[in-house]
């Protein structure tokens, strides 16, 4: 089922106008947050521990459903490659902080962009292999070979190597020994090892493949995220390295640089929290732990809507 989905949404984002892609993205995410009992719960948790215990119910609805919009147009710029190729890329998506990524591929050691489920993070990864850099990413093997060949067959249309977290290590350190930059989801468990960090308050896991290759090779960590503008355009943030300390135990030094990153995906969910498309709760004892502070979330860049959105502690500026 899901591979025809695929196939009709890249049909679909190929061939429709942009404007009407995305007004197709937002009327599937509100059907899918209206269907989507266990997802719709879990982002709802989610964003109650975002967004702090202050915050009306109604407010982190709200957020949640915009979570499944913004997993929407993430859906539809993902499949729909035509549109989305190397003038979008040129026009629409500016790099910020790309002189990390340069000062450290001179140390001959490649460089570990880490990023999250936040926006779009596949057009970050295409951006970066649009301007001349040979990125490696590592990625979750689909079940359903098909859909595998689909997703891997979009990403390397943009000049992306893929290699599956199944091997993923080797892939990697190898990547790292060429000096190339391996890019890297570390928001979600995926069965291996964790190492836990505090994220808004809370202690939560984190897979440990990326903090102890970094503390293996020397390899600097950029915390690295994209950021969807309201106009649809997008920034790509590239943070200042993050290096393992010189002493200490490997797991050590694996759990500093774990936290370290934890910190820089606290501030860029914080700026807006429904840019971060997490449907499984990262918290499932969240009642048990003590909400983050509502008072320090910075504000937030909304999408843009037609009607104007009702005043809450949340700015939602642009939002039904």
């Amino acid at each position: 089922m899901f591979y025809w989905t695929y196939r009709s949404l890249t049909a679909l984002a190929s061939s429709l106008p942009r404007s009407l892609q995305y007004w197709c993205a937002y009327r599937f995410a509100d059907a899918w947050y209206l269907l989507g009992g266990p997802k719709r719960r879990a982002v709802q948790a989610n964003m109650r521990a975002v967004l702090g215990s202050e915050v009306p119910e109604a407010a982190v609805r709200r957020e949640a459903r915009w979570v499944f919009r913004s997993f929407g147009v993430y859906l539809c710029e993902f499949f729909g490659y035509r549109q989305f190729g190397p003038r979008y890329m040129d026009a629409c998506i500016e790099v910020q902080g790309r002189e990390h990524l340069d000062a450290a591929l001179v140390g001959g050691r490649g460089a570990l962009f880490v990023s999250g489920h936040y926006s779009n993070w596949e057009i970050a990864a295409s951006k970066m292999a649009h301007l001349g850099y040979p990125i490696v990413i590592v990625t979750q093997e689909h079940d359903d070979p098909r859909v595998n060949e689909l997703f891997v067959s979009q990403r390397e249309r943009h000049g992306v190597t893929v290699r599956h977290t199944k091997g993923g290590a080797r892939a990697a350190l190898r990547g790292l020994r060429e000096n190339r930059p391996v890019a890297i989801l570390a928001d979600r468990t995926t069965g291996g090892p964790t190492v836990e960090v505090e994220l808004f308050g809370r202690r939560t896991p984190l897979p440990q493949g990326p903090w102890y290759i970094a503390a293996e090779t020397g390899a600097p960590v950029l915390p690295t995220f994209m950021h969807r503008r309201a106009n649809f355009s997008y920034v790509v943030h590239v943070g200042a390295p993050l290096y393992a300390a010189r002493t200490g135990t490997r797991g050590e030094k694996a759990a500093a640089l774990a936290q370290a990153w934890a910190k820089h995906l606290e501030a860029r969910i914080r700026t807006d929290p429904s840019q971060w498309t997490v449907f499984y709760p990262v918290w499932p004892d969240e009642d048990a732990a003590p909400a983050a502070n509502p008072s320090e979330a910075a504000p937030r860049i909304a999408l843009p809507q037609p009607k104007p959105a009702p005043k809450d502690p949340v700015r939602t500026e642009g939002r039904e």
